[in-house]
């Protein structure tokens, strides 16, 4: 995990500080939930276009369609449709 500084005027940071008191976690935890909340879906776009990016780099962790398809098959699941 990285680390973060945020500025927060002080009534800001008194409610969240109180927040995370009043349900027993962390002001970072609060944070980190918020961001995952707001954000949820622009991250996922974010990190998939991370993951498309690094397959490009180095294609040896990846699979082909039909790979895919033969793996699917031999744990017995069956295509949507």
């Amino acid at each position: 995990m990285k680390k973060l500084m945020v500025y927060l005027d002080e009534d800001t940071h008194e409610d969240v500080r109180e927040l995370a008191h009043r349900k027993k976690t962390t002001m970072a935890a609060l944070v980190r939930y918020a961001l995952d909340k707001t954000f949820e879906d622009e991250l996922d776009e974010v990190a998939a276009d991370r993951a498309l990016e690094e397959a490009a780099r180095d294609p040896s962790g990846t699979m082909s369609w039909e790979e895919y398809k033969a793996s699917r098959a031999a744990r017995g699941v069956r295509a949507a449709g």
